[in-house]
């Protein structure tokens, strides 16, 4: 996730994005942190220079909508976004890590977990994890495969809805 865009920030939060653990000791001057802002050893810097900076090569910010599948034996409640027929939003809705393909499909539901579905076809590389409010999943431990001409992630173990059940919260996807 990016650091915020004003206010206080410390060292710390700094170090963690760049991937480091909290409370551990670091310097302004490691290259994990100079890296965020592109910075060379030893130049001068200013803390304001890390507002918004980010170790995530995607960032997607998902506002949340509900819809249920229905059939003769039960209902599925499905939390995230779907292109078509719209539900919920994503901004910006094109996965850079996936070749720009837009995102027709990221949701969660309690049959079958975590789902990232694209339009158009990606290969399974350029990311190695997303995290979404704060759970984290390896790409490498997700079920792919492109059906039709378009690819997707499957999560089925993840039993946790990182996306909530608050229709129209907002929750950030950020892709590593």
């Amino acid at each position: 996730m990016a650091l915020q865009t004003s206010g206080a920030i410390s060292l710390n939060q700094i170090h963690i994005e760049a991937g480091g653990s909290s409370g551990t000791i670091c310097q302004i001057n490691n290259s994990d942190i100079r890296g965020l802002i592109g910075k060379a050893s030893q130049a001068t810097m200013s803390f304001s220079e890390w507002y918004g900076a980010s170790s995530s090569l995607d960032t997607q910010t998902v506002t949340v909508g509900l819809w249920v599948i229905s059939n003769i034996y039960f209902n599925t409640n499905y939390y995230g976004y779907r292109q078509s027929p719209s539900t919920g939003s994503i901004s910006d809705g094109t996965l850079g890590v996936a070749s720009n393909r837009t995102i027709a499909q990221f949701s969660w539901n309690g049959l079958t977990g975590l789902g990232l579905f694209l339009s158009g076809s990606a290969s399974n590389s350029g990311w190695t994890t997303v995290t979404i409010n704060g759970i984290a999943l390896s790409r490498s431990s997700a079920t792919f495969s492109t059906v039709s001409g378009n690819s997707r992630w499957l999560w089925m173990s993840q039993t946790t809805n990182p996306f909530g059940t608050t229709v129209g919260a907002t929750k950030q996807a950020a892709f590593t």
